[in-house]
This record gives C-alpha cells, sequence and structure tokens, in this order.
C-alpha cells in the first residue's frame, strides 16, 4: 500500500469515527436504561460507589447523559467534517508528474 493511499485510509478512518461518535450520541447514548454495576437504575434509586462513598441518584444520571449527548455530537460533528474535510482535499490534489531522474547527467 502506497503512502498516498494509508493517508487516504486514515483520513476516512477519521470521518468514520465521527460519524460513529455522532450515531452513538443519536441512539445509545439516548437510550433511557441507565445502569449501575450490571444492575438496571430506576427513578429513585442510587448507584453506590465501589468504595462506599456517596453514589449518585437516578436523576443525577439521567442529568449527566443529557448533559454529554450534545456535547458527544457535537464532537463527532467536529471529526467528521475535519476528516472528510482532509479526505476531499487529498482526493482534489493531483500527482506529482513523475520526470525522470532527479540526477542530471554530468556530460
Amino acid at each position: 500500500m502506497n503512502r498516498r493511499t494509508r493517508t487516504r485510509l486514515a483520513h476516512l478512518v477519521l470521518l468514520l469515527a465521527g460519524l460513529a461518535a455522532l450515531v452513538y450520541a443519536l441512539t445509545l447514548g439516548g437510550s433511557p436504561t441507565l445502569r449501575c454495576h450490571d444492575a438496571v437504575m430506576t427513578p429513585g434509586s442510587v448507584c453506590q460507589k465501589a468504595d462506599g462513598s456517596e453514589g449518585q441518584t437516578y436523576e443525577q444520571r439521567v442529568a449527566t447523559r443529557r448533559a454529554a449527548q450534545p456535547v458527544v455530537a457535537g464532537l463527532g460533528v467536529l471529526v467528521a467534517g475535519f476528516g472528510a474535510a482532509l479526505l476531499v482535499a487529498d482526493l482534489r490534489r493531483r500527482p506529482k508528474p513523475r520526470t525522470g531522474s532527479e540526477v542530471e547527467d554530468a556530460g
């Protein structure tokens, strides 16, 4: 695989990673099911931390998830847009013409 193909592949992976983050934020990230140590949480329940310190209530976890969702979606859009811009710029760039040897004849 040549260098140009590897570069295009890296730009495509960046684009797909951004789209994956966006799709996650809009689907799985918005799932109504909250878990605490493999148990489904319900309104009014509290998730205790493993060290016994104060945990989070169901309502706190829902608020945290809702606050994070647009951030993840926004970052996904930015990463996907950056990957797309790099890919398009690379696809528009013309390859340098080969002009033979760079070493001049001495004679």
